[in-house]
């Protein structure tokens, strides 16, 4: 099975398929350049995958995503409420 981190991996690999190492440490706006709509077609996409509810995402996970580990995190503490 891949791991959260695999999966958040392969999903900006395809949003930013110009970047060829992702590290849990990358910046999402700094250094992958992730727009705000590529970060939403991120998060639903996640979302869908692992049956998280994209409406219970608070005003204050959203605003705590800078990182790339910001998201594995993020989705590894509510695919585990599910």
């Amino acid at each position: 099975m891949n791991s959260m981190f695999d999966v958040v991996e392969h999903k900006l690999h395809s949003l930013v398929p110009t970047i060829d190492s992702i590290s849990a440490e990358m910046k999402l706006q700094d250094d992958l350049h992730l727009s705000s709509l590529a970060l939403v077609s991120l998060l639903t996409t996640l979302c869908d995958q692992f049956g998280v509810d994209l409406l219970k995402l608070t005003d204050a996970d959203l605003l705590n995503l800078v990182s790339v580990e910001d998201v594995v995190n993020l989705f590894e503490r509510y695919s585990s409420k599910s």
